[in-house]
């Protein structure tokens, strides 16, 4: 081969080499641009859940608690009339709403926060990866390190999501910010063809990346709490309050269903001194 055939298949593989590294740099500001979008996102889902929860998430615990003893105490009224024993009847009753019972105790509980949430001890070798991973996205996204506004901006929306996710033991999100790693690319121990494998394998983790928050972030605005979301959000610029709205309807059905509820706890009181 030619010394002139040498140098321009060189040229040519440098040239590969240097358009993996700007693609993999773009996709790298995609990955990280789209983690914080997906957590703002989640962030935003949250705090409606909770104001939901607050608002209006009482009413419908309420309202399944006095559906079931209304359908409990149906039940007892419909075995008296058969004549079954007051002990065979509760015996049917606690056996045929077991389920419904432990489920409304189960929402009782978390609802009174007595389900507190607790991290996990990760086995060492996690434990270990996390750390590291840690290690390295900081150093690397540390706001004082950043020579541009614009990369300062960037820095300080990613730290505190790399500082949580280390808190929250998220390794996920710590191994997506990870991707892309090129500091190979100017190691003069790996041949050419090595280090374009290994930048087309990093190009492609970074594709899969950007395709799976993606859909992570469109799953979340394809859910219920997201779509309730923009619509109250809707509702408020045009002057309706829905959540209050929704709670006062529900407050009504309560009552109503307490009227309904005490009448056939009288009509069973009755029965029993009959």
């Amino acid at each position: 081969m030619k010394p002139t055939t040498l140098v321009y298949i060189n040229d040519n593989e440098e040239k590969e080499i240097r358009r993996l590294l700007h693609d993999i740099e773009e996709k790298r500001r995609q990955v990280e641009e789209l983690t914080v979008a997906k957590e703002h996102l989640k962030a935003e889902v949250d705090l409606f859940q909770h104001k939901y929860n607050a608002q209006i998430g009482h009413f419908y615990l309420e309202l399944d608690k006095v559906d079931l003893e209304t359908k409990e105490y149906r039940l007892r009224l419909q075995l008296r009339r058969e004549d079954v024993s007051e002990d065979e009847i509760e015996t049917r009753v606690e056996s045929c709403f077991r389920e419904n019972r432990a489920r409304i105790s189960a929402c009782e509980t978390e609802k009174e926060g007595e389900q507190k949430s607790k991290k996990n001890e990760l086995p060492d070798q996690e434990a270990k990866v996390l750390q590291n991973l840690y290690r390295k996205l900081a150093k690397r996204f540390h706001p004082d390190k950043a020579e541009h506004p614009d990369e300062q901006n960037r820095r300080e929306q990613l730290m505190p999501l790399i500082n949580r996710a280390y808190h929250e033991q998220d390794v996920d999100i710590l191994k997506r910010l990870s991707i892309g790693e090129t500091d190979f690319a100017i190691d003069s121990e790996h041949t050419t063809a090595e280090k374009r494998k290994r930048l087309q394998a990093e190009l492609r983790s970074l594709n899969r990346a950007t395709a799976e928050l993606r859909s992570e972030i469109n799953r979340v605005k394809a859910g219920r709490t997201y779509r309730l979301k923009e619509q109250v959000e809707s509702a408020e610029k045009s002057g309706t309050d829905l959540l209050t709205t929704l709670a006062a309807d529900l407050k009504r059905k309560v009552q109503s269903s307490r009227a309904q509820l005490e009448r056939l706890m009288n009509m069973w009181s009755r029965s029993k001194n009959s």
